[in-house]
């Protein structure tokens, strides 16, 4: 079975749990669930389509075998354990299944590179990054939840997550499968630096960026967030116009290939918010998080259900349909709206969770039938992985 096929009906599952903490507390029927809600939507709900794609993804990425059915019931033993740590109140225990999680995925990729029969992609050496910034995350957010005392400022842990690992896979694979997916011309070259297949100039890029990022890590460590916020949307932003390609605009003129663009575009905007609006740096959060992930997420996750289950590029738009794009939309502008308007926040906390809790159910409804039955062999597309990943 291949591994998306376990992994997100349960991302899905801790995404809607996760929003619907907030309609919850807004109605009085829990207290502020602000920890609860991070940790299901970004060591549940991210980290399950994470681990979905990356299990899945493997033979293309790596030029390997498939991951092994005991690696796959590791990790996901991993993250059905960290959510049920989490939902039972024990915070340290989800960290730690969370981080174990995090390792295994490592273990898994490390293990194939040796018997590799040509080198992976230039960019998994984002995935590389993005797992050391979560293991350093979630050892900083356990430790806290053991009682440690805090030696970073507040919330360092969570960005670590967010703003480290996420965004880094997002940068690095979205720069590799994005282009690709939409359409766009030329979408293995990268204008005035490398074309097509070509290692060395890219190689040197990556590690500049990679560099950058960490950086940025290093500036807010030191209680300098808005140069750490500076240079963290320089680096992303040189990914996103010269990677992504962002200003070509998609080749395809449908909603799964402007849903991928459209989220290169939040990102985008979500870095800058946070340089722009420091004082409200949730806001610029989640633009990134909601309107840059949570795109980014559904439109490669339907990529991944319809390509692998061989369902026919046609059944994308029936699964990624315009009240899952519309409801994901609402659920920024009612959230990002709750900044400004604090005496609202609560309210407008509760109808951002429902909005989303309604993108992710309308999703479920058509990914789930083709998540549960794959079509017999054919003529189908091309694994998207193998299509992009021959650098």
């Amino acid at each position: 079975m291949d591994p998306y096929r376990l992994f997100f009906p349960l991302g899905a599952a801790y995404g809607i749990v996760g929003a619907a903490l907030w309609t919850l507390s807004a109605l009085g029927m829990l207290p502020y669930p602000g920890e609860l809600h991070r940790v299901l939507m970004i060591e549940g709900f991210e980290q399950c389509f994470v681990a979905g794609f990356l299990l899945t993804a493997l033979p293309g990425l790596t030029h390997s075998d498939k991951a092994h059915p005991a690696e796959v019931g590791a990790v996901f033993g991993a993250l059905v354990l960290m959510g049920a740590f989490a939902l039972g109140g024990h915070m340290t225990g989800a960290h730690v299944a969370y981080a174990a999680s995090i390792g295994m995925l490592g273990f898994v990729a490390l293990r194939r590179l040796p018997r590799a029969q040509q080198p992976p992609p230039v960019e998994f050496m984002f995935v590389g990054l993005g797992l050391l910034f979560g293991l350093a995350g979630a050892a900083i957010l356990a430790l806290g939840s053991a009682g440690a005392p805090p030696a970073l400022p507040p919330r360092f842990g969570d960005r670590l997550l967010s703003l480290g690992m996420v965004l880094s896979l997002v940068l690095g694979i979205g720069g590799l499968l994005v282009p690709t997916f939409t359409g766009m011309r030329d979408p293995l070259e990268i204008p005035f630096i490398a074309r097509a297949h070509e290692r060395p100039p890219r190689i040197g890029f990556y590690l500049l960026l990679s560099a950058a990022l960490v950086g940025a890590f290093l500036l807010e460590a030191a209680e300098h967030p808005v140069a750490g916020a500076w240079v963290r949307a320089l680096a992303g932003s040189t990914v996103l116009l010269f990677v992504w390609k962002l200003p070509r605009g998609p080749g395809r003129r449908d909603l799964p290939a402007f849903a991928m663009w459209g989220a290169g575009l939040f990102v985008l905007a979500g870095l800058w918010t946070l340089v722009t609006w420091p004082s409200h740096p949730m806001a610029g959060l989640h633009v990134t998080l909601i309107g840059g992930f949570g795109l980014l997420t559904l439109a490669i996750g339907t990529r991944v259900v319809i390509a692998h289950g061989r369902h026919g590029l046609p059944a994308e738009p029936r699964v990624l349909t315009p009240i899952v794009v519309a409801s994901v939309l609402a659920t920024l502008a009612l959230r990002v709206l709750a900044e400004p308007l604090a005496s609202a926040a609560p309210a407008l906390y509760g109808w951002a969770g429902a909005a989303w809790v309604v993108g992710w159910l309308a999703w479920s409804a058509g990914a789930i039938p083709r998540i549960l039955r794959v079509m017999p062999p054919g003529p189908v597309l091309v694994s998207p992985e193998a299509r992009t990943s021959n650098r």
